[in-house]
């Protein structure tokens, strides 16, 4: 496959969704503008650039954007290596996957707005009980998607290393592990999702700072352009952080993709 065949072509398709992303600002600036829809319950585009300048240059945003992003760091690299962690014990001694499949089950399936009160009962309103919030947000996706790749792992390539009398840490580490890439880092993005989802809700319900705070603030004082700045601004966090996992899926996995 050539470079040039790589290359993405601008289609029709393409045209349409530009045009209807057009048609949908243009509806929104003329509607606020003319006063056909209240500006409680929707933002011009010009309105939300303008406030996202602002709390941008009077240094509002900063602070809470920045623990916010301390927040998800944390709480969903620690997801990370206990979701594959575990994921790679559960595949080296399947008594364990037995014993613990039922109880992350039964963890998973609680709804988290649900236990979120008693995360602030143990851990408090401040950084703890958001980080414990998104490893739970975060952790379970990785940890399945690691068994599930693990589990997929082409027979032929397990007969190889039975030929070659590898042992079953070589052949979980050299075989199966690598084989399982693409179903981890699958989780991985699918986790760096959901760990904004996290921190966003846990934020707007009990949080001193965050973006999810001054989300529930502009809610709060009906200042519409903010909720829609933000709103957009976490969206593009999210994106990025999703983009930025694929781009280590494709640094780590290089050397296995054939062309």
């Amino acid at each position: 496959m050539t470079a040039k065949s790589k290359k993405k072509k601008f289609t029709l398709i393409n045209a349409f969704q530009i045009a209807t992303l057009a048609a949908l600002l243009i509806y929104m600036q003329t509607a606020v503008k003319s006063g056909a829809v209240s500006k409680v319950f929707l933002a011009a585009p010009t309105d939300i650039i303008a406030e996202g300048i602002k709390i941008i240059t009077n240094g509002t945003l900063l602070p809470h954007f920045l623990v916010s992003i301390e927040e998800i760091l944390v709480g969903y690299g620690i997801a990370a290596v206990v979701g594959i962690g575990l994921g790679i014990i559960w595949t080296l001694f399947p008594k364990t996957e037995e014993f613990g499949n039922v109880f992350c089950s039964a963890i998973m399936a609680v709804p988290k707005v649900a236990i979120l009160p008693l995360l602030i009962l143990w851990f408090g309103i401040g950084f703890l009980s958001k980080v414990v919030l998104i490893f739970l947000f975060a952790v379970f996706t990785i940890l399945y998607n690691t068994v599930t790749g693990a589990k997929q792992c082409k027979e032929s390539y397990l007969k190889v290393a039975r030929v070659f009398e590898a042992s079953r840490f070589q052949t979980v580490f050299q075989v199966v592990i690598p084989s399982a890439l693409p179903s981890i880092f699958n989780g991985l993005r699918l986790a760096a999702a959901t760990a904004f989802t996290g921190v966003v809700f846990s934020e707007m319900q009990s949080a001193k700072a965050g973006v999810g705070y001054l989300l529930s603030e502009a809610q709060g004082l009906l200042n519409t352009p903010r909720v829609f700045f933000l709103i957009v601004l976490i969206t593009v966090m999210s994106v990025i952080f999703v983009k930025i996992i694929s781009l280590i899926e494709y640094a780590v996995c290089h050397k296995w993709r054939r062309v």
